[in-house]
């Protein structure tokens, strides 16, 4: 599926709904208006300077909006001013749009983003662009690696590992979650092999039913003193 940016005219047009849901709501990722989740976000970075930041997010559903094509889209919003427009269908749930706090309006992706294909079983794949988090560089601006071109639009490949998976957080105990693991590499220095090498970069996310994104890990290691990696958590507080 493919929505094109063509169809940025559309939102100057569009009207949410703050009672609706879709026909088929999905369990492993909720949509219905009025659902709200709040996360703790920790990042620990690696030595030296090595420091602990954390914060929170909430994320709330504002409802349905109409496409200029008469398909539906599906608004969730940042607590930070970002809003993630998602389409949902036969093949899955797709982001097809994106809302930035400096915006406007929002502006399609030039392709939909699969957040959850349909069919899931242990094994199932799919790949997505995304930048480093947080990985950044010590001794030079921008510091953070995902405000350069070069490190922008990665692919990463997504796997389900785990269809019932169990998982502890904060907002509760959950079972049966889906366990997605994605991994990539990026041609990072490596001071110990004096060259630029393939560097892993990890993610691990749970999706609970009747929950959705329960719980997010993501690895960026540090490979060179000039660099400053490490892990990211981020765990469900509370939800409704």
């Amino acid at each position: 599926m493919s929505l094109r940016i063509s169809f940025i005219g559309a939102f100057a047009l569009l009207c949410l709904s703050a009672c609706d849901q879709p026909a088929k709501d999905n369990p492993l990722f909720p949509l219905a208006a009025g659902k709200q989740w709040t996360y703790q976000i920790e990042t620990v970075y690696d030595a030296p300077d090595a420091k602990t930041t954390s914060h929170t997010l909430e994320i709330r559903n504002l409802g349905s909006a109409q496409l200029s094509d008469g398909s539906q889209a599906w608004v969730r919003r940042s607590n930070n001013g970002h809003e993630y427009w998602l389409v949902t269908d036969n093949t899955g749930i797709h982001r097809v749009a994106l809302k930035s706090p400096t915006k406007e309006q929002a502006v399609m992706d030039i392709e939909a983003r699969t957040v959850l294909p349909a069919g899931l079983a242990v094994g199932s794949t799919w790949t997505n662009t995304t930048v480093p988090y947080f990985l950044r560089r010590r001794n030079e601006k921008p510091a953070e690696f995902r405000y350069l071109n070069k490190y922008k639009d990665l692919p990463m490949v997504f796997k389900v590992v785990d269809m019932d998976a169990a998982l502890q957080t904060p907002a509760g105990n959950f079972e049966h979650c889906v366990r997605v693991d994605g991994s990539m590499e990026i041609m990072l220095w490596n001071d110990d092999a004096f060259a630029y090498k393939p560097t892993p970069i990890v993610s691990r996310e749970w999706f609970c039913p009747g929950v959705g994104l329960a719980q997010v890990e993501r690895d960026e290691p540090t490979t060179a003193k000039l660099f400053q990696g490490g892990t990211m958590r981020m765990r469900l507080l509370s939800y409704r």
